[in-house]
């Protein structure tokens, strides 16, 4: 029996109640490894609460009962429905003890879900920039620090990735395949397109460069249609829908930040987000700051250079205050 099997025996164990104090606690270690651990935990106990009224009543027909059980997972856990087949032949003849047809329930299913799971592979860019090109040719960058979750093999329906971070994508035009990025908060569909999705921050942000993409939160209340030169911002359960002025949303994969007589608040929040830094202003000079323009270029400077270069431009000072780093006049 292998690791996966334990863990899925040892939950059906917990569930019935039979667990012993030392394999509860290496249930709770396992919960604790990871975040995606307790996520398969709820899905298991999800099966285990739906299943126990199905084989209480030996008179139901299992085509549908398990039809109406995979619909509940499905919306429950916000994944894709698939028929449980092999089960579903299992429960053509009722077992005569419940307690054990509920276990081997649970083991077939959670074996099937195991199996889904393996299915996923992580792409981590850890110390710098990294690309990826995905099953279908598609090409992905991802901003160091975020990663990517896809499938070994896409459905033939759909492409489907998690993105935890920042990347940027240029996707294999397929009308008959859509492509989807989620993230916490949103999901963008496109079928062929270049944009930029960042979910770093609260606000999940999306900016099309070629193509159309249309963004819906994930409890699919809102949603907006982006084309090239369009961002738009998921923030306090509503999207902010703009033009884009500029290319510096993307300086972290090319290198380059330009400012065409930008206001330094705006080009002080680029900053910000290419160093991944705080960078701000003194509550005394907010209003000034606003009135001061700069038109200035940095190509892959390090920010002590870039810093006192707009020292020169505006006139103004900066020193540090714990974890950020605040602009202010003498």
């Amino acid at each position: 029996m292998n690791e996966k099997e334990d863990i899925v025996n040892l939950i059906a164990k917990q569930l019935q109640g039979l667990a012993t104090a030392a394999e509860e606690a290496a249930l709770q270690q396992w919960l604790q490894s990871d975040p995606a651990c307790q996520q398969e935990y709820e899905v298991l106990k999800l099966i285990w609460q739906k299943s126990g009224p199905l084989l209480a009543n030996p008179t139901f027909n299992a085509d549908i009962a398990w039809l109406k059980l995979d619909n509940t997972i499905a919306q429950a856990t916000g994944r894709k429905k698939e028929p449980f087949h092999a089960v579903i032949a299992f429960f053509s003849s009722p077992p005569k003890a419940v307690a054990t047809a509920l276990a081997l329930v649970l083991i077939a299913l959670g074996g099937y879900w195991w199996y889904r799971q393996a299915q996923w592979l992580t792409f981590l860019a850890n110390d710098k920039n990294e690309t990826l090109t995905l099953p279908d040719r598609s090409v992905v960058t991802v901003r160091k620090g975020s990663s990517i979750k896809y499938l070994k093999h896409f459905d033939k329906k759909e492409r489907r990735v998690q993105l935890h971070g920042e990347a940027f994508f240029n996707v294999q035009h397929n009308e008959h395949q859509p492509f989807f990025v989620t993230t916490g908060h949103t999901e963008v569909k496109v079928l062929g397109t270049s944009f930029l999705v960042n979910a770093l921050q609260p606000a999940d942000e999306v900016v099309v460069v070629t193509g159309k993409v249309n963004v819906t939160d994930t409890k699919k209340n809102n949603h907006v249609l982006l084309t090239g030169g369009q961002r738009a911002v998921f923030q306090n359960e509503r999207f902010y829908q703009e033009p884009v002025a500029d290319s510096n949303f993307i300086a972290w994969k090319t290198g380059q930040l330009t400012f065409n007589n930008a206001p330094l608040p705006k080009a002080l929040q680029d900053l910000a987000h290419y160093y991944g830094v705080a960078i701000e202003l003194a509550p005394g000079i907010t209003a000034e700051a606003a009135s001061i323009h700069i038109t200035v270029q940095f190509n892959n400077q390090p920010i002590e250079q870039v810093l006192e270069e707009i020292k020169l431009i505006t006139g103004l000072q900066t020193k540090k205050e714990k974890d950020k780093i605040l602009f202010y006049r003498n």
